[in-house]
């Protein structure tokens, strides 16, 4: 933590000095004309895409303004509009529906949990570019109120950002100043006591971007449909940009969040036991929440040289702060009886994550040439201690619920240090305005240091890694794209194996063959591809269960399709389409799990929605509505195993919209369907998806 914080502490007083010295250099007539080229083309882009339902970049996860369409790997954006018309609450629910992604398979406990063309993808949140949590053993809830949009890169992303699994990763961009002054403001009501509230307030004195400030707020409080779940939510980000000139740009955010809840527990399977008991069923201990705190600051800063260079920096630091309370069924649950323990799980985060990197383009005639060489690193302190003591066992039939305290035998406390540094290159050529070759390569250093305090031991372990990406891609017009891709990955772990030691870090590859296509005036975005991922050095635990191995490999084949248009300025269309035949668990210490599927990756999903306006300018009234397709899937864990059938959801929604207010009245689930979404990691527990459920909105702007 101390050298990244000294290093990024130095490289900002460089950073000034250099700001310094290259305002008092002369600029000739024909930097003069190539800076008015090149500058206000970013920012029309980038302000464009903003507004579009279809985006046609994604600059902060790409780290450059190449278009998606000129991209050769598999990006899924999901705008501010259609933020807007999902009117989705949480991360999980944001990201149904999308190509490749199964969301919130281990039911309501509060957490953003997903998976990524078949891996667990859970902890792989990023923010601005940054990644904002390394560990897995407590997750995290984003607030989505302060996003402008949502992608989700898919297939190996170590190349671009370091340590990673091969799945893939969703990258969070949060809103910024803009050049125009407004006020914004919502309020809900809904199924269950929802109580909703958001305000979104920009000031921009000189109607531009620079100097301009942007505060956005959210508060929230609903209940659960199992009987004493709730879930209470605030949010508050204020962000501002520096007015440096025409040559440098700097922007600050801050965000605070805090959350309470008691978490959805589910219910045993007990061999189809389940389906005799009620949904509203809880197990757990009404006056024990979870409360999580974060705090985060982050910075951007570019500097436009006058020989075409560009440098960026992108610095956040992340306070997290987690005391959760869940109760949790022991083994040999069969209904009625449900075995229960109360864990106590403290997790104190601190994160550090710095970027670098210098970029031009270069302009050979028939050759264009996108050059980047940056340098990152990222450290992270988790403390991380669990809490334990069994509780009576709980009778389904005759529920009786009593006040308990936390715990407090201590079974397990580890302090967790992780920290990593890369460089990495970046070669992108477009030759003869068809052909687009990409060559990529980074080097990462790695280190991995566990203090266990309840055993007294450490343990520390230093890696190296080489990982790449490769992708050559043909522009036969300018709507289809052709193209082929190979990337790498490695993620180092922190589980100790048999003789006590850090394990070595997992690694991945994918082989990708696709289609880029557009259309529209580029309204229209979509792509079709298929991938063969594997990822190799699995870390699981042994039979026994006293420590971990890895001898474990899993392979997942798939074929996904994705298209988002604005079809006309009054109907918004998104199709996507994912068939996953191939989800093998291939080699595993446990000789029976060989052959198995992966948890929760169903063979076949689909989702399609549509939102109509009736006002060309989109004022007046619009409709909407979304169906989603899940097909079956299955859990299992030693013993367990849970068959998840498959399910088709419907949602319905309309709205009318004037000058400076507006309201919106949706019905999600329309036929109350009653289904399973998935269960809890160790397939012991079953949970029930979200019931029919409704959300009245009215919103205002000036």
């Amino acid at each position: 933590m101390g050298k990244y914080t000294v290093l990024s502490l130095q490289i900002l007083f460089l950073m000034q000095l250099g700001m310094q010295a290259h305002a008092a250099d002369t600029i000739t007539a024909q930097d003069e004309d190539a800076q008015v080229n090149v500058l206000p083309t970013i920012t029309v882009t980038a302000e464009d895409d903003s507004k579009a339902y279809a985006a046609t970049t994604a600059s902060a996860v790409l780290r450059s303004d190449a278009p998606l369409f000129e991209t050769a790997q598999s990006i899924s954006v999901i705008s501010e509009k259609q933020l807007q018309e999902k009117q989705a609450k949480t991360l999980s629910e944001a990201l149904q529906g999308v190509a490749g992604v199964t969301s919130g398979q281990y039911g309501r406990r509060g957490w953003d949990d997903f998976i990524i063309r078949g891996q667990v993808s859970s902890a792989q949140t990023y923010m601005d570019g940054l990644r904002i949590q390394s560990s897995d053993n407590a997750l995290r809830s984003e607030d989505i109120t302060g996003l402008q949009s949502i992608e989700v890169v898919k297939g190996p992303t170590s190349t671009g950002f370091g340590f990673a699994l091969p799945g893939g990763l969703v990258n969070l961009t949060t809103k910024r100043p803009e050049a125009e002054t407004f006020v914004r403001g919502s309020a809900s009501y809904g199924s269950y006591s929802l109580l909703d509230g958001t305000f979104d307030i920009n000031y921009a004195p000189n109607d531009s971007e620079k100097g301009a400030f942007r505060l956005v707020g959210h508060v929230s409080d609903q209940d659960d449909p199992t009987d004493y779940v709730y879930y209470k939510n605030y949010y508050v980000a204020p962000s501002y940009n520096f007015d440096l000139g025409d040559k440098d740009e700097l922007s600050v955010i801050a965000s605070y969040q805090h959350r309470e809840f008691i978490r959805q527990q589910g219910i045993p399977y007990s061999n189809g036991d389940y389906k005799n008991y009620s949904h509203k069923l809880f197990f757990g201990v009404p006056n024990l929440s979870n409360t999580v705190d974060v705090l985060r600051f982050g910075s951007n800063y570019t500097h436009y040289f006058d020989n075409g260079w560009k440098f960026k920096q992108n610095f956040a630091v992340t306070q997290t702060d987690a005391d959760n309370n869940p109760v949790l069924a022991g083994t040999a649950t069969d209904l009625p009886t449900i075995n229960r323990r109360l864990e106590r799980q403290l997790k104190d985060d601190l994160n550090f994550a710095l970027d670098h990197n210098l970029s031009k383009h270069f302009d050979w005639g028939k050759t264009q040439y996108d050059l980047m060489v940056g340098l990152d690193a990222m450290h992270e302190r988790s403390d991380y201690e669990r809490r334990r003591r069994n509780l009576s066992a709980f009778d389904a039939d005759n529920p009786v619920y009593t006040s308990e305290d936390k715990a407090t035998a201590t079974i397990a406390h580890q302090i967790t240090d992780t920290q990593y540094m890369g460089v990495y290159l970046r070669n992108n050529f477009k030759i003869d305005e068809h052909w687009i070759l990409g060559l990529s390569g980074r080097h990462d250093w790695t280190q991995v240091e566990v203090e266990d305090i309840y055993n007294d031991s450490q343990s520390k372990n230093s890696d190296n890694a080489f990982t790449g990406n490769t992708s050559l891609m043909y522009q036969i017009n300018d709507m289809f794209a052709p193209y082929v891709s190979y990337a790498t990955s490695f993620f180092p772990v922190s589980d100790l194996g048999e003789d006590g030691s850090l394990l070595d870090p997992e690694e991945g590859e994918q082989y990708e063959i696709g289609l880029k296509f557009q259309g529209l005036d580029k309204r229209l975005q979509g792509y079709v591809a298929y991938y063969d991922l594997t990822r190799k050095n699995v870390t699981e635990s042994d039979s026994v269960g006293d420590y971990s191995v890895q001898i474990g490999e899993q392979k997942t084949k798939g074929f996904e399709t994705e298209l988002s248009a604005a079809l006309t300025d009054q109907w918004n269309v998104t199709v996507t389409y994912s068939y996953i035949p191939t989800a093998e668990i291939t080699e595993s210490e446990t000789t029976s799990d060989i052959g198995n599927r992966i948890n929760h990756v169903p063979k076949n999903a689909a989702s399609l929605s549509t939102q109509y306006y009736f006002g060309a300018d989109q004022l007046g009234w619009n409709i909407g509505a979304g169906v989603s397709y899940q097909g079956e899937r299955s859990a299992q864990r030693g013993t367990y195993y849970v068959p998840l059938a498959s399910y088709t959801l419907y949602d319905v929604n309309a709205g009318y919209a004037a000058k400076h207010w507006g309201a919106r009245f949706s019905i999600k689930n329309l036929f109350d369907k009653e289904y399973l979404v998935g269960t809890t990691p160790n397939a012991q527990l079953v949970n029930w998806g979200d019931p029919r459920t409704f959300r009245f909105s009215v919103d205002f702007k000036y």
